[in-house]
């Protein structure tokens, strides 16, 4: 069977620490899945080997669309980003002293790429494609109920919104998957729930497959369809949700007991 993402045998090493030790995992079409697992488990890191951000030691990463397969073990994550990958960060990244639409149309300038002479003569081209790129990014932004803060700097936003408009801004791709890097992180009860719904609106309205870091147990029994649980660099167990928080090896490594 193709998978949407195979991840097979991936190590990363630093020196003489092995922070990603052989994992192995897969994503299918339109699949939420969750990467649990204490800290310095190594999660950040695979996100990064998986999106480019660091290279692999060794291991081999491939996407397998419906016409076409890539191999994604050496490119960078530009390449990967350009392929369909997006994701966020467990620190925000946003560009704090832009406006909200700009954020966002700075991340769809991989898909509205237009050649040098129609950019400088400033041809007919070039106006069709901002255009496109400004009502792409307000239908986003309308969607995700950011309109009113459309022209604020992003600096200026609550910290919930900042969070909400990382991903309308990694969702600005077009992403065939989206990594969410612990996107609960420092947030309220109330702003979670939001979150929450709002994760499970944009995998089901977009279509996309998600892979999330969350330590949030709550969010992601809620969400996860499976969930990969790393220790130590490596894969401890893979299953539903039910199965890992009763797996022994799991409550006694992370979860500890009376998760719901």
């Amino acid at each position: 069977m193709k998978h949407l993402l195979q991840v097979d045998h991936v190590v990363r090493n630093f020196g003489g620490l092995v922070a990603v030790k052989d994992v192995s995992l897969y994503l299918d079409q339109q699949e939420l899945v969750a990467l649990i697992g204490p800290n310095g488990a190594g999660k950040t890191t695979l996100f990064n080997l998986l999106t480019g951000m660091i290279p692999v030691t060794s291991g081999s990463i491939k996407l397998q669309t419906e016409t076409k397969n890539y191999d994604l073990t050496h490119k960078n994550a530009t390449q990967i980003a350009n392929l369909g990958l997006s994701r966020t960060f467990q620190n925000i990244r946003l560009f704090k002293n832009l406006t909200v639409i700009d954020n966002v149309l700075t991340a769809m300038t991989s898909r509205y790429q237009e050649g040098f002479l129609t950019t400088v003569l400033r041809l007919p081209d070039f106006y069709l494609t901002e255009r496109k790129m400004k009502e792409s990014a307000e239908r986003l932004l309308d969607i995700f109920e950011l309109t009113d803060h459309k022209t604020t700097l992003a600096k200026n936003l609550p910290y919930g919104t900042q969070r909400r408009l990382e991903i309308v801004r990694a969702l600005a791709t077009e992403p065939k998957i989206l990594f969410l890097d612990e996107p609960a992180a420092g947030m309220n009860p109330e702003e979670t729930a939001d979150l929450t719904d709002l994760i499970k609106y944009i995998q089901k309205e977009f279509g996309i497959t998600v892979l999330l870091i969350e330590h949030d147990m709550s969010l992601v029994m809620k969400l996860a369809t499976r969930i990969y649980v790393l220790d130590q660099g490596q894969l401890l167990a893979t299953g539903k949700p039910d199965e890992i928080k009763s797996n022994p090896k799991v409550i006694e490594a992370y979860l500890g007991e009376g998760v719901n």
